[in-house]
């Protein structure tokens, strides 16, 4: 059936969908707006499929730290170029991902739960999601969703590319939302965003056995090809390995902005400033595009 050019335009401008196939859709149902819309939907996830093995390099980093530094959510979402990364419609739909998070609890904050909340207009931020890479022509993802509870810092570069968020319990929740320790805070993450090599947890306690594993085999495959038995290699290697775990855990790590103080030294002077007592770190993600 004819449909009529102004059902086309307020097709096209509820979906960005190219005028033509908004008048497809439009003939194929009867001239049903709403089913029209569903098509181009069911059109669009058809799309969306054969786009999806196509690299999403680009994207952008999100972080929010509620009121008193209460609590924090980060989302990363990503997409295959960096001009759609800065298009209008991407960077709405990063937004309603994060405000999604913020409003999850810590334990049920998920990639999946967050693409089935309900964004301002009621509609799951999964079809959000569709009708923005449908309109741009990308494929595009939440490939990272962090909510933490307890004091909260962040820090996003100024590029969007990277950021952090760390959690930690403090005596005094009160006095760690004064801007002093807020600056503290958002100085940890920095460090946690610019040190190389990322932290990989928060104490030596926390080193994945895996990982320590693998350097230790690297450091033993060095020692051999250097024409040491391997056990004699196994002992040489303690030292390297103790050398490691010190450099990959964050409160041992050399402070970014000052690499004469240990990032747990930076922190309890920040804490003593503000007068909070004892601040822990509990927790932290860093947060980054096209990488880890």
């Amino acid at each position: 059936m004819a449909v009529n050019a102004k059902d086309v335009k307020e097709l096209r401008d509820r979906t960005d969908a190219p005028m033509m196939e908004c008048k497809a859709a439009l003939e194929s149902v009867g001239g049903d707006l709403e089913k029209a819309i569903k098509v181009l939907r069911e059109r669009g996830v058809a799309k969306m499929a054969k786009r999806a093995d196509r690299e999403t390099a680009e994207g952008t980093v999100r972080v929010q730290v509620g009121a008193g530094n209460g609590g924090g959510s980060a989302v990363v979402m990503t997409c295959e170029t960096d001009f759609s990364a800065r298009n209008e419609a991407f960077i709405t739909l990063a937004d309603a991902a994060l405000a999604a998070a913020a409003a999850l609890a810590p334990e049920e904050a998920t990639i999946d739960a967050v693409l089935d909340s309900k964004a301002k207009d009621g509609r799951p931020v999964k079809a959000h999601l569709e009708d923005a890479a449908n309109a741009i022509r990308e494929n595009m993802a939440v490939r990272q969703v962090v909510r933490f509870g307890g004091t909260c810092g962040s820090y996003v570069h100024f590029d969007g590319k990277s950021g952090a968020l760390v959690e930690l319990a403090v005596d005094d929740a009160a006095k760690a939302a004064s801007a002093d320790f807020t600056s503290t805070l958002r100085d940890l993450c920095m460090h946690i965003v610019a040190i190389v090599p990322p932290p990989a947890a928060v104490d030596t306690s926390g080193i994945p056995a895996d990982l320590i594993e693998q350097e230790k085999e690297i450091f033993i495959k060095q020692a051999m090809d250097s024409g040491k038995p391997r056990e004699i290699a196994e002992k040489m290697v303690a030292g390297r390995l103790k050398k490691f775990v010190s450099e990959r855990a964050l409160l041992e790590q050399p402070f970014v902005k000052n690499p004469d103080q240990t990032v747990a030294a930076f922190l309890a002077a920040g804490a003593k400033k503000a007068g909070l007592g004892k601040a822990t770190v509990q927790r932290f993600a860093r947060l980054q595009i096209g990488g880890s």
